[in-house]
Formats: C-alpha cells, sequence, structure tokens
C-alpha cells in the first residue's frame, strides 16, 4: 500500500472527456487513473494513508479506497509516479518531509523571548508558535532574514516592495497564521495567496466597535476555505448577532506550560514575595491576589472596593503601572508589585489564596492569565461574562453579572463588587472547600496543554486545504438575466431574474431552458460570480434585513452545491 503523506506537486491531473488522466511530468508518463485514484491524489500530500482511509471510504467504502492505494503502492515499485521521490519510510511525523509549511502574518517582529511580554494576545501568539514548531516548518514575516531555530525564520517583508510581495507568493504555502484579526493590513493578501487562511479572534470587542468591525472585514473578505480561529464559544455567540456563517469560527482552546506555572509550597512562596516586597503582612495574611493589566475594563476598580469591603485580607496584585488609580488614596491593604518577568511569575502566583479577577472588558475571551493561576492550584473567582466562565468550569466560582448588548467605552458589562467580595470571603474563611477548589482548578488546567492546541490547528488547516482542493473544482456555470416577466396566476408584469441552462462550454446541465426566479436569487447567483458569499451575505442582509438575506443565501448555495459535483 502507499506510504502517505506523498509530495505531488510533480503530478498533474487532467480530464479527456469521461476519462482520468495523471502526468507524472518528472518522467514524461501519462496513466489513466479512476475516481478514487483521482481523490487519493488531491489528500496525499497532506493526509496519512489511514486518514485518507477513513476520509474517502465513507464515500466509496474502505475496500476500495486500500485497493487505490495498493494499486498506487505496485505504480510506485514498478518506478511510476512517486519511485524518484526520496523516501524515509522510518521517519516520524515531525519530519521535514511531513512538515506543513505555514507563513505567519505578524506586525510586530518575532520575538523569540517574551520574558517581559504584557499583553495576553502576544503572550498567546507566542505560545502558539512555539508549539507549532514540532510540527511544522515556519516562515514569519519581519524586517529582514533572519533564522531561529530549525523550523522558524523569519522572511522579509515590506508593503512598499513589491519583490518580497512575489517572493512570499511563490513559497507555496499549506496554509497561513495570522497574529491577531486586529490586523487588517494583510487583508489584502487574500487575493494573491492562494492558501487558506487561519485568522484568530483573541479580543472580541471593545474600542468604541472598532475590533468587531475588523472581525468583519475579514469576514467578508474571506474564501470557503479560510477560518477564524477563536479560545471559546463565546465569540462565535457574539458574531451570530451580526453574520450567518457561524461554520467559519472554529473553537481551539489556548494551553498553558504545565512545568512553568504549578503549585509550590505556599508559605514559602508568600515569605519569599514578602521579602522581595517589603510586606511582612503578605506572609502572615490571606491573600487575595489580581494579576493583569490594571485598569478600569479590567476590574480594577472593582478590585479596589473588595479590598475596602475585605480589610482584614491582603490585596496583592501585579500590574506593570497602577495607571490613574496611582493619584488615588488606595486601602492600606492593597500592595502592588511591579509587573513579574514571566520565569518568575508563578512563584508570584502561588502566593494568591484566592485569585479574584473582575474583569468586564469585552476582550476576554478566553482568559490566558486566568489559566495560568488555576495551573498554580489557585482557585478563581469571576464574573459570568465573555469566555472566562469556559475556562473555569466547575473549579472555581463564577459570579452572576450583566452583559450589556452594546459596549459603553470597552465595557461588556457589569458585576458586583458586593457579590464579588462575598464570593472571595467564602473561600477565604472555608480553607477546606479553598484548597479543594485549588486541587480542581490544577486538574482543570492539566487539561489545557499547548501541543493540544497546536494538533487542533493543524487539524483545522488540514480541513481547510482539503476544503479549498475541492473548491479549486467548484463552478459556477449558468448565467443570469434580468427581465419583465408575465406571472399569469396574478395576470400582471413582475421582475424576475432568469436563470439561462447553459453553460460556457455549451452544457445544459438543468432539464429545462431556463427558469424564472427571484430578483434577489438572481442578484445573488450574478454575484457569485465575481464575489465570496459573506460578500454577498452583506448585500442582501442591506436589501432585505437579516432573516430573508439568510434564507436567500442558503437556498442558492445549496443550489450550487447540488449542481456541482
Amino acid at each position: 500500500m502507499l506510504v502517505c503523506p506523498k509530495p505531488t506537486t510533480h503530478l498533474h491531473k487532467f480530464q479527456q472527456g469521461n476519462r482520468l488522466y495523471v502526468a507524472d511530468l518528472s518522467q514524461c508518463v501519462v496513466l489513466a487513473i479512476d475516481k478514487v485514484v483521482w481523490e487519493i491524489l488531491d489528500l496525499c500530500p497532506l493526509f496519512s494513508s489511514e486518514e485518507i482511509v477513513e476520509e474517502l471510504g465513507k464515500k466509496y467504502g474502505n475496500e476500495a479506497v486500500v485497493a487505490a492505494l495498493n494499486s498506487l503502492g505496485t505504480m510506485e515499485g514498478r518506478g511510476l509516479l512517486f519511485s524518484n521521490l526520496a523516501t524515509d519510510r522510518s521517519v516520524t511525523k515531525t519530519d521535514a518531509s511531513r512538515r506543513l509549511k505555514i507563513l505567519v502574518l505578524q506586525s510586530e517582529r518575532y520575538a523569540a523571548d517574551i520574558t517581559r511580554a504584557t499583553g495576553g494576545v502576544s503572550v498567546a501568539h507566542h505560545n502558539l508558535i512555539k508549539s507549532l514548531e514540532a510540527y511544522t516548518s515556519l516562515d514569519v514575516v519581519g524586517e529582514h532574514d533572519e533564522k531561529f531555530n530549525e523550523h522558524v525564520q523569519s522572511i522579509r517583508y515590506q508593503r512598499s516592495d513589491r519583490a518580497t510581495l512575489l517572493k512570499l507568493i511563490g513559497r507555496n504555502y499549506d496554509a497561513v497564521l495570522l497574529d491577531s484579526h486586529q490586523n487588517t493590513q494583510f487583508l489584502s493578501f487574500l487575493r494573491y495567496v492562494d492558501a487558506p487562511f487561519v485568522v484568530p479572534i483573541y479580543s472580541a470587542r471593545g474600542h468604541n466597535g472598532d475590533v468587531i468591525n475588523a472581525g468583519l472585514l475579514w469576514y467578508a473578505a474571506m474564501r470557503p476555505f479560510d477560518a477564524f480561529l477563536v479560545p471559546t464559544n463565546s465569540v462565535r455567540d457574539l458574531y451570530d448577532r451580526f453574520v450567518c456563517d457561524k461554520d467559519i469560527f472554529h473553537t481551539v482552546f489556548l494551553g498553558v506550560d504545565h512545568n512553568k506555572f504549578q503549585p509550590l509550597d505556599k508559605q514559602r512562596a508568600k515569605n519569599e514575595v514578602a521579602r522581595m516586597l517589603n510586606k511582612p503582612e503578605i506572609a502572615t495574611s490571606s491573600v487575595v491576589g489580581f494579576f493583569s493589566r490594571f485598569q478600569p475594563e479590567k476590574g480594577a476598580g472593582i478590585y479596589i472596593k473588595i479590598a475596602k469591603l475585605l480589610p482584614n485580607a491582603c490585596f496583592l496584585l501585579t500590574a506593570p503601572t497602577l495607571n490613574f488609580y496611582a493619584h488615588q488614596q488606595l486601602p492600606p491593604n492593597l500592595i502592588c508589585a511591579p509587573q513579574q518577568p514571566r520565569d518568575q511569575l508563578a512563584r508570584f502566583l502561588n502566593a494568591f489564596d484566592v485569585y479574584c479577577f473582575p474583569s468586564m472588558v469585552g476582550e476576554e475571551t478566553f482568559g490566558l492569565a486566568l489559566l495560568e493561576t488555576m495551573a498554580c492550584g489557585v482557585p478563581p473567582v469571576v464574573p459570568q461574562l465573555d469566555g472566562l466562565p469556559e475556562v473555569v468550569g466547575d473549579a472555581g466560582i463564577v459570579v452572576p453579572a450583566q452583559a450589556y448588548d452594546d459596549e459603553i467605552g470597552s465595557f461588556a458589562g457589569t458585576v458586583s463588587p458586593n457579590t464579588m467580595a462575598d464570593a472571595v470571603n467564602s473561600l477565604l474563611t472555608d480553607e477546606k472547600a479553598r484548597l479543594a477548589l485549588g486541587q480542581k482548578a490544577r486538574e482543570r488546567a492539566l487539561t489545557f496543554t499547548w501541543d493540544k492546541t497546536a494538533q487542533n490547528v493543524i487539524a483545522l488547516f488540514r480541513k481547510l486545504k482539503q476544503i479549498q482542493q475541492l473548491e479549486n473544482g467548484y463552478k459556477r456555470p449558468f448565467g443570469i438575466s434580468f427581465a419583465p416577466y408575465l406571472n399569469s396566476r396574478r395576470r400582471q408584469i413582475e421582475s424576475r431574474a432568469i436563470l439561462n441552462n447553459i453553460t460556457a462550454k455549451k452544457e445544459r446541465p438543468l432539464m429545462k431552458d431556463r427558469y424564472a426566479q427571484s430578483i434577489a436569487e438572481g442578484l445573488s447567483l450574478a454575484l457569485l460570480r465575481k464575489h465570496g458569499h459573506h460578500e454577498v451575505e452583506a448585500v442582501l442582509h442591506y436589501l432585505y434585513g437579516r432573516e430573508k438575506a439568510k434564507a436567500i443565501l442558503e437556498k442558492v448555495l445549496g443550489f450550487e452545491e447540488a449542481v456541482n459535483g
């Protein structure tokens, strides 16, 4: 049986009449093949033989697919199709010959070290890149060519330099990964780079609607084989209010480094932090921690109020700056530590007895700081907003909150300081419950790994690549004209769209010569010849409203799906 994955760049498939052929351009050989082999050649650059059997077996039956793979294996043994390729069948899954080639588009220079990183988006993107290194080859756009390690290199790109763009286009990538959907400078690449785009949404809303609008810009431009990568289902639910195609959002949870973030001796951690900050009360008090930017949207004001409500506890935060709160009278039991380097952060987090995170910003799609704290065995208290409850699960206290349909500033909702304080206090006064919940938090955090994230992203790359291969053979053959139309039942002239049953090759696939359609359906079919269905969705939404637009588009796309093989 043919052992896959196999490269097929030297093979060319073509059809003459009803016959299918493949040409081996390296050996000038043309072979007649059947439909099963035709589809195997589409899949074998990216999938293993077992995965191909599983995928095509649904359509042709496992025995037929295995027989076709055996036939290809026999051809290879006779010196045909694959025999000229240097193939080591003992290579592992991470061998370079099997690696996907990924282009990473980002606005910031790639940083091999993020010890001083503060933003959750930059930390998440960096860790995703690091986890993908084990399975892919990554070209990251940057200011100049630079090799970071065996599988990650920087590729020089300048927006004003057409030559650097042409260089990227010519590299034949398997997929393209962005750092964030807010990076819209690369939107035009969708027209030039013929590879699936995966666009992460780490911040769902905020910034006066700019965040959502950036997502909608990408949504409109995306092709059927592009996708959004979202860390929790809350993002899909949010965008479901604005768009019809929710399937374009693929949920992949982020991960945490369990070796770096793990439980340490709590009293020892408290003692070390107390000495470091010269605050002996940390070593002898219950500690309620805060680990994020100290801004109103992140719940800084609520956290200060909770500290005032619980004066017997020590409220310890680490943040780059106190922002405008530095000019306010803060409660005496609130201690601010400078930003901690990420390689020393676990010691600081282990000094917390409870992690209080009253964030109300619409950017909290996941809460990476939340997960890192949970990995240290610290039970969290969070509001029921955005993606936080999906991360916490039953391993913390989720406090009821009021979500806003429309943001005010960049607030997604509000939570009561009194309710948060009651939840925090319930853990501080019940050591048994606090320790049990901390253990549960650690166990839940262990289920989130960056390797699992990488595997799921790679599976998404492969799925999109398969969709792309199917789309490459997709045709929109019918002509559309618009004309007055006599409605014999109503006895009146109406404007209708006429679907003409004739293709560019003079074929007539349908039963009749022409069909009268509604103007909306004809407009959709006509626009789809040159525009993506998300763009057409926007036009229909404007003309007919969301629900009717969705129904029209489903009908038209269903028709095209049925016509094309």
